[in-house]
């Protein structure tokens, strides 16, 4: 029971447990743990996902891993200093993940999966794995299980027909009717692109009009100039 204990807490604390293997412990759990939520990211199509969420988590475990070799090593030396930095980095990081577009705000999930993805890496870091593999499971379960309470929340979403003509400019407009499609994670499976006329090309899509930041991007189609006319129907 005693051995259990340990092993639920820190390693760095095992007797017998050398430093090398504390690290490889680590590092193996800090992979394990980014991918674990970064697949849940990358089904979903998001910007920060398998390979970037490993990364932020194994980076922050080697910080925070060699912040505590330091402190052994050499004198005066305070842990912390090293890891804290992770936290503004982390914020850089963050930061680029949110898009502030006309009004509309997103990326702030994604945005908070990455700080609290560094935030288990520092406790992987630390020596405290299975910590890291709970706080991981809270996660993973605050970013499927809930989702689910916000559509029971706010209802199911009720899709519409909707039908953009717009003049191609040589090719330019349909790029930028995409890019927005894209960012409002509109599968590629429910749009399609055909043609009327020389002048005259079509999108149509199957777009959610029952909550606002779903029909937000009617309103981001509307404001291309090469766009003619946007018709939605049920």
């Amino acid at each position: 029971m005693e051995q259990l204990q340990a092993w639920l807490g820190d390693l760095n604390q095992i007797d017998g447990l050398g430093r090398e293997w504390v690290g490889a412990i680590c590092m193996l759990a800090s992979v394990l743990c980014g991918s674990v939520i970064g697949i849940e990211r990358e089904r979903r199509d998001k910007p920060a996902g398998l390979r970037t969420l490993i990364l932020i988590s194994v980076g922050s475990t080697i910080f925070t891993f060699v912040s505590l070799l330091l402190a052994q090593t050499k004198a005066m030396a305070d842990p912390a200093r090293l890891a804290s930095q992770i936290i503004p980095g982390i914020g850089f990081l963050g930061a680029g993940a949110i898009i502030r577009a006309r009004g509309t705000v997103k990326g702030l999930t994604t945005g908070a999966t990455i700080w609290a993805v560094a935030a288990v890496g520092v406790a992987v870091g630390s020596g405290y794995v299975a910590a890291g593999i709970g706080f991981t499971t809270l996660i993973l379960v605050t970013l499927t299980a809930m989702q689910r309470v916000e559509t029971a929340i706010s209802g199911r979403c009720r899709f519409g027909r909707v039908v953009v003509d717009f003049r191609p400019e040589q090719g330019k407009t349909r790029p930028r009717l995409q890019s927005i499609l894209d960012r409002y994670g509109v599968p590629d499976a429910s749009a399609s692109f055909g043609v009327d006329g020389p002048e005259r090309h079509r999108l149509e899509a199957r777009i959610c009009v029952e909550h606002r930041e779903h029909r937000d991007v009617l309103r981001e189609l509307a404001e291309i100039d090469a766009v003619v006319s946007i018709e939605v129907s049920s």
